[in-house]
This record gives structure tokens, sequence and C-alpha cells, in this order.
């Protein structure tokens, strides 16, 4: 998604020259509504699950900074109330990305006089079960985990 709206953008500098006030609106309205729907299908489909599993205490949490997302979290709670399953998502005053959290984190161990080497991989996208074979998705030309 982020690769499509950054071929958009190049195409329509490279048509008008730059982007526009409404080029920029346009594509970063677009950029939101193509994630909230990603999210929500892909929620629809937990929801589904779970309620295959727990009938009986249907809940969908969001938080960090995607909960910060008014529009994200419109379409969610609208899924949730069409699921009948409650939403719970903190007030936005708490939704902030976890990047602080991480670093305030790393600080303290750093502090604490915890290093680690330089010898770990930098790897985009890595998997959650390294015992796991590399799975392949849709248009990707390679395992890249």
């Amino acid at each position: 998604l982020k690769t499509a709206v950054l071929r958009q953008r190049d195409a329509l500098v490279a048509k008008d020259g730059g982007l526009r006030r409404q080029d920029r609106a346009d594509l970063c309205a677009s950029f939101q509504a193509a994630v909230a729907e990603v999210l929500t299908a892909k929620a629809r489909r937990a929801i589904d699950n779970y309620l295959q599993e727990c009938p009986d205490t249907p809940l969908l949490a969001v938080a960090g900074g995607v909960a910060a997302n008014t529009a994200i979290r419109s379409h969610l709670s609208d899924l949730c109330i069409q699921s009948g399953v409650r939403f719970l998502a903190p007030p936005l005053a708490l939704c902030t990305d976890n990047a602080a959290m991480i670093g305030f984190a790393g600080l303290m161990l750093f502090a604490d006089g915890g290093r680690d080497g330089f010898d770990l991989s930098a790897r985009p996208r890595w998997p959650l079960d390294t015992t796991q074979p590399a799975m392949l998705g849709s248009g990707k030309k390679g395992a890249k985990a």
C-alpha cells in the first residue's frame, strides 16, 4: 500500500511538475480509507473466528497509535455494532504510538548496563515463529523473512 501511494505521488509529480495541496489531501485520504478497509476486513475475520470459540464474551479492544485515528476507530466501532461485539478503546489522549514506550524501555536497559552486539540482522519482515518456514504473500517475489 505504501508503495502504491509512493508510485501515485511520483506519477502526479511527473505529470504536473509537483504536488498540489489537493493532490496531497487526496492521497492521504485514499491511504487512510484503504487502511481502514483492510483493518476492518481483518478484524471481521478475527471476530468471526473469535465468536466460534468464545461466543459469550465478545470484545474487540484497540490500542496504540492506530486507535487514535478517528476513521479507523469509527470503522471498527461500526463493525462491532453490526457483529454484536463490545468495542473497547482508550480515550484518544491515551492512544499513543508504542515507539516512545520501546525507546524508554531501551533507555532503562541501557542505564542498567544492558548492551547488545551489532550482529543482529536487519529484517523488515521478522517472522513471529522462527521455527516455521517463511510464507509468501501475494505480490512478493520471494521470502523476505
